[in-house]
């Protein structure tokens, strides 16, 4: 496969590719929902091709077998899975972790029209696709119109590779023209690949059967070139001419290529073309998505601009609402409902005040045995509202009718004509308690556990302010009710093995490690735009980011119930190096001044392994130099390609530096969990985690050290 490819892809990372914040929006407002259904997240995923393929990497990542290993030679459901298959071996809060980040990652990544436009442009054209290539496929009787769909959805993933990688010079330059043969000659030019080439790539990556590979891989390819391929391949092709922008019901070439190709009529091409732009529009409809026509006159234009800036708005104020809970959440893991249940209303009322402006709450907590909504007092409020006792019953009370239908409500009458207020002597009571007009009452739930309710108190201004912002309320109040999981009786509980203490402090480190990351990635974005044409500025502030992400993927690894399967793909082991290198020049060496030296190989080619674990290598190999090192100390850094070892050919990175060397007596042990002398050699953790990181990859380490300095050998086979 194209080396070229494969470089482009590592550079734009499936992770980064990105996705309309139209569709983004309504993946968010769906996680809001306690009861969640993956039915209706995949629905969306599956119309988004960048959310598909970042979906089918994790998958591959955690569940797929290694690529090394024997592949069937026919398409299974395993090599292509579909994206209900994919969400359901996720677990849900994880399936909700990415929808997030990249919602995340797209406010905070560069927003332009002409970007919007191709992004439209592209998930237009590419769902279009999917959706004949599936009514092809049925027509055919092809064994899986399902993957016909996938290979339909994803053919064009290289488009967004190459937009993310060059984004200037791909949007203004590639995304006007029309996908012909100058088109594909001018990025093979340019990128010394085509889209279709890096499309093929990511696929096979990423663990999709040779069939769906090849099936991307020619779909433009001329009719007497794919006449005896396998069908895949020519219900594809023959998709993608249908679902050209520029296809027009003269162009008899396409009629002529069904006929040779599937035997299908023009008729038949034309009535799957027409349902399937008509289910397309109906998808744009109801995500808020307007699509651009050539027949648009100026007014409609700035309709249309101002639209797409309007969801980009309500964009950053989603990713506000969650910056802003992040802090709720924080505060709630630290506190145990059980034990202080006051602290807890505390910390409530603080996050309200400050949220919503709302200084009156009442917290009532369901007890499954008495089945009763008991009141708890905060330290502002008097002993005697811990006496109110509610029935979980129908038409007793505002506070359990909003439990028991499991959606908000509110005791304002005249609002709305599905509102219909009759309050009990009980909630008369509590309303003249807050000494407000009315309150808003929210459901606790997890899932279908009842857990209890939140009284917020306000004035009618107010209200209607807050209910237009139900979706965050209901957010607001799902972490809450999680904060009670743990213990509360009618809740989920943790397996029995598990140490809940424990993992809740992990939790709890991994969530306040991932708040100054997670700040300094948003400052990274703001940083990058203000340095738009700095080019070596910009290269430096995506490696940092890039550093940022691996650092999250070590912390998820903390709570991970199974180990990851591994990550393979072609990595260029030199650019990673000098990558960090050029960091670590700006951090670490700075405080010793440490020299460093690089002699690399460079006819070392893309070898397959694992990007991640060759940076966790590298970052700790040069971390326990620089701690061993006096100052003005120098670090030399080398590859070697083909070195043979027992008849097997392996890469070597070294690094060497020129300081006190290892204790003698520490050196047998050099690779065991010991204690750490920091300044004094460079034992410890770190080289007990290199050790392990290195088998992953099936390589070797070595050791050699002296008073003149001490040098690490890694040896990574080039076939395995």
């Amino acid at each position: 496969m194209n080396q070229a490819a494969s470089l482009i892809l590592q550079k734009a990372d499936v992770n980064k590719l990105p996705s309309l914040p139209h569709v983004l929006l309504h993946l968010l407002e769906l996680c809001q929902n306690e009861n969640l259904d993956i039915a209706d997240l995949s629905d969306i995923i599956k119309q988004d091709a960048g959310l598909y393929a970042r979906f089918m990497s994790i998958y591959n990542h955690r569940h797929c077998q290694l690529k090394t290993r024997p592949r069937p030679s026919a398409s299974t459901d395993t090599d292509n899975p579909d994206i209900q298959q994919i969400l359901q071996n996720l677990d849900l809060s994880t399936v909700k972790s990415i929808i997030t980040s990249t919602a995340a990652q797209q406010f905070f990544s560069r927003t332009s029209l002409q970007r919007t436009d191709f992004l439209k442009q592209h998930w237009q054209h590419s769902l279009l696709c999917a959706q004949v290539a599936y009514a092809i496929a049925r027509h055919c009787n092809y064994h899986s119109p399902d993957e016909a769909y996938t290979a339909g959805l994803l053919h064009d993933i290289g488009q967004l590779s190459l937009e993310t990688a060059y984004p200037d010079k791909y949007t203004s330059t590639f995304v006007p023209l029309s996908e012909d043969d100058y088109f594909r000659t001018m990025e093979n030019d340019e990128f010394k690949t085509t889209h279709q080439q890096i499309s093929a790539t990511l696929l096979r990556q990423h663990g999709c059967s040779s069939f769906m590979v090849d099936a991307v891989l020619y779909h433009h390819e001329t009719i007497s070139h794919i006449l005896d391929a396998h069908p895949l391949v020519k219900i594809v092709n023959l998709a993608n001419s249908l679902s050209n922008r520029y296809f027009k019901e003269q162009d008899q070439q396409v009629f002529v290529a069904a006929r040779e190709l599937l035997g299908l009529d023009r008729a038949l091409l034309l009535e799957i073309l027409e349902n399937a732009t008509q289910r397309t529009e109906n998808m744009a409809r109801s995500l808020g998505i307007q699509l651009s026509l050539d027949s648009m006159n100026g007014e409609a234009s700035k309709a249309l601009k101002a639209g797409d800036e309007f969801k980009q708005l309500q964009l950053a104020e989603q990713i506000r609402n969650i910056a802003l809970l992040s802090s709720l959440y924080q505060h709630l893991s630290r506190c145990t409902p059980s034990h202080d249940r006051t602290a807890l209303l505390n910390i409530i009322s603080q996050h309200t005040d400050i949220l919503f402006g709302i200084n009156q709450n009442i917290l009532f907590l369901y007890d499954p045995v008495d089945e009763h909504l008991h009141a708890i007092t905060a330290d502002n409020q008097p002993a005697q509202l811990a006496d109110i006792s509610i029935p979980l019953k129908a038409d007793r009370s505002l506070v359990a009718e909003v439990l028991i239908n499991k959606q908000a409500g509110h005791s304002f009458d005249d609002v709305d004509i599905h509102n219909t207020v009759d309050l009990s002597v009980v909630d008369k009571q509590l309303l003249s308690f807050t000494r407000q007009k009315g309150f808003i009452c929210l459901p606790l739930m997890i899932k279908d556990n009842a857990i209890g309710t939140l009284l917020m108190a306000t004035d009618r201004v107010r209200f209607e302010q807050l209910w237009k912002q139900l979706p965050l309320l209901m957010y607001f109040v799902t972490e809450i009710a999680h904060s009670l999981r743990t213990d509360h009786p009618g809740s989920p509980m943790n397996d029995a093995d598990n140490n809940p203490q424990l993992e809740q402090r992990i939790r709890e480190v991994q969530h306040e490690v991932r708040n100054p990351l997670s700040i300094m990635n948003n400052y990274l974005g703001i940083l990058s735009h203000k340095l738009d044409n700095d080019k070596p500025a910009q290269e430096d502030v995506q490696t940092i980011k890039s550093e940022i992400e691996r650092i999250n993927l070590i912390l998820n690894r903390l709570t991970e119930k199974e180990i990851p399967a591994e990550t393979i793909s072609p990595i260029d082991i030199n650019s990673i190096i000098s990558d960090l290198t050029h960091v670590f020049q700006s951090s670490l060496f700075t405080s010793k001044n440490i020299q460093i030296s690089l002699e690399l190989d460079s006819s070392i080619k893309a070898l397959p392994s694992n990007a991640n674990t060759l940076k966790q290598i590298y970052t700790n190999l040069i971390k326990n130099a620089v701690e061993a090192l006096p100052a003005n100390g120098q670090l030399m850094v080398y590859t070697q390609d083909n070195v043979n070892v027992d008849g097997k050919e392996h890469i070597e990175i070294s690094v060497t530096d020129n300081g006190p060397g290892i204790d003698t007596q520490i050196l047998p042990k050099l690779f065991s969990p010991v204690d750490s002398t920091k300044g004094n050699d460079h034992a410890g953790l770190g080289l007990t985690i290199v050790k392990n990181l290195v088998g992953e990859l099936h390589g070797s380490i070595s050791c050699r050290s002296s008073s003149k300095g001490t040098s690490f050998h890694i040896l990574l086979p080039k076939s395995r």
